[in-house]
């Protein structure tokens, strides 16, 4: 079995690279260190919503979506943050066709219904992401420092 260097070049050789994921910027889809993604060699420019992997100049590679498309970049956005990210096609890797949730259920994201219903919402929800961010940030405090204490 050949080993490979990087992500970028699995995907020159083969077309294909599966792995688990570090961070926590695509959740609630994936999770770190416990759902395989399959990742496709990009031929064609990406679409609005595509999940692409792109590297970064510091050679560090990112999963995160298309939220949108111009002739020359992509506006690209992590499921789980709010930063607007510029990429251009010569970043872009590959794009996401599928996922294993916790290594057993399988999401096609070309065409898993409920995938792709998910995609659009998250992506028109952005502009209220701040707030729903906060109000889970809220939700964790109450949980760790009020509930932990009530149980003991």
């Amino acid at each position: 079995m050949e080993e490979f260097t990087s992500i970028r070049e699995c995907l020159e050789k083969t077309g294909k690279y599966t792995g688990l994921t570090m961070g926590t910027s695509m959740r609630p889809m994936i999770h770190q260190q416990r759902d395989n993604i399959i990742i496709v060699k990009n031929t064609e420019r990406l679409k609005k919503y595509d999940v692409a992997v792109y590297q970064l100049k510091t050679g560090k590679y990112v999963m995160h979506r298309v939220v949108e498309v111009h002739p020359d970049h992509y506006i690209i956005v992590g499921d789980n943050l709010k930063m607007r990210e510029y990429v251009t096609d010569d970043m872009i890797c590959g794009r996401l066709v599928g996922y294993y949730k916790k290594g057993k259920r399988y999401i096609d994201c070309d065409n898993n219904k409920l995938y792709r219903f998910y995609s659009r919402l998250w992506v028109a929800l952005m502009p209220i992401r701040p707030v729903t961010m906060f109000i889970n940030r809220c939700i964790v405090w109450f949980e760790n420092h009020i509930l932990k204490r009530i149980k003991k």
